[in-house]
């Protein structure tokens, strides 16, 4: 099964975090970026679903199966600002959506941008900056590593630097 889905390439996420123009976008594109959770996850996230000792988010997900997201420090500020400040939130899914499509076209990026996309940007990256794919599947809540397998289509710039990295040592 080939996965049609591109990821952004690091420049493309930078140009996506500096096209907000608000907090709610901020916030959705941050968290989805930065936990590669689903769009219905952040839809339906509560303040009792996060562990502020810990650093993590523990939902109930899809086929509901109990996870742990990691918060890194800048999902943790968002989620923080999320329960403690004025923001028009919870949001709807289509909100979410909405948000990741107008903040993609201000950014002028060319390839199709969505929730979706933003979780399988967090998976490349995470596996770029050396995570374990076994961690990975728990954080993405998947039952089957293939489905994990399926976020490994690196992009041909990514293939290059891992080469150079690992070949021109």
């Amino acid at each position: 099964m080939e996965y049609k889905r591109e990821p952004l390439e690091e420049d493309e996420v930078m140009l996506l975090r500096k096209s907000c123009h608000n907090f709610e976008e901020e916030l959705a594109i941050n968290i989805l970026l930065d936990t590669g959770m689903r769009v219905s996850e952040l839809a339906n996230l509560k303040e009792e679903n996060i562990s502020w000792q810990r650093g993590c988010i523990t939902i109930i997900g899809k086929g509901k199966k109990r996870r742990v997201i990691p918060l890194s420090k800048l999902a943790k500020f968002y989620v923080t600002q999320l329960f403690t400040k004025e923001t028009k939130f919870p949001l709807a899914m289509r909100t979410i959506q909405k948000y990741v499509k107008v903040v993609a076209e201000r950014a002028r990026i060319r390839k199709p941008v969505s929730p979706h996309v933003l979780r399988h940007t967090f998976a490349v990256t995470y596996l770029h900056k050396g995570g374990n794919l076994r961690a990975l599947q728990a954080i993405l809540g998947h039952s089957s590593i293939t489905t994990t397998d399926i976020y490994l289509n690196y992009s041909g710039k990514r293939v290059l630097d891992d080469f150079a990295k690992v070949w021109e040592q």
